[in-house]
């Protein structure tokens, strides 16, 4: 009887477990389509999910608060673009953490209802070249997360306010 009951389980569970633990091909990357951030050499690693902005003397622009953008704040930023990957069935169920942050305001996400094409568009302040952006990004619900780091080439700096 214990087996049985087991067995029922399992069966009324699998429908709820459809994309559980999935595992997704990693995103391409690219920068986002207004170069934020400015005259930046880019570069993307897709194995390891390494972003690398900068390189000597090259500088991260600033930009005023612009809520449009979702952008509450003055700060120096970058903006990379990913491209969903073409295995994934639907868009709506997509999660992004920026430095822990759950769909922070600058998550902007494209994609049209019915088409196996979607982007994600991110623009994350920069405090500090010295410092990491972490990204993971759920595909759909119980899918495994992936993670994405952006990080500085030696020699970068960030543009300061003007006029302070």
């Amino acid at each position: 009887m214990k087996k049985l009951f087991f067995i029922l389980s399992i069966i009324l569970i699998l429908p709820f477990c459809t994309g559980c633990d999935k595992i997704f091909d990693m995103a391409e990357v690219s920068r986002n389509n207004e170069g934020t951030g400015g005259a930046l050499s880019f570069e993307y690693i897709k194995e390891s999910g390494k972003i690398t902005f900068g390189g000597e003397g090259e500088i991260v622009q600033f930009y005023q608060a612009d809520l449009s953008k979702g952008w509450n704040e003055d700060g120096a930023r970058v903006g990379i673009k990913l491209t969903a990957p073409t295995e994934l069935d639907s868009y709506e169920a997509i999660i992004v953490w920026v430095d822990g942050v759950e769909n922070p305001p600058y998550f902007k996400q494209l994609y049209i209802s019915g088409q196996k094409t979607g982007e994600i568009e991110l623009t994350p302040k920069v405090e500090d070249v010295e410092k990491e952006i972490e990204i993971k990004i759920s595909w759909q619900s119980g899918s495994q997360e992936q993670k994405y780091v952006i990080n500085f080439a030696k020699g970068t700096h960030i543009m300061k306010k003007q006029g302070t």
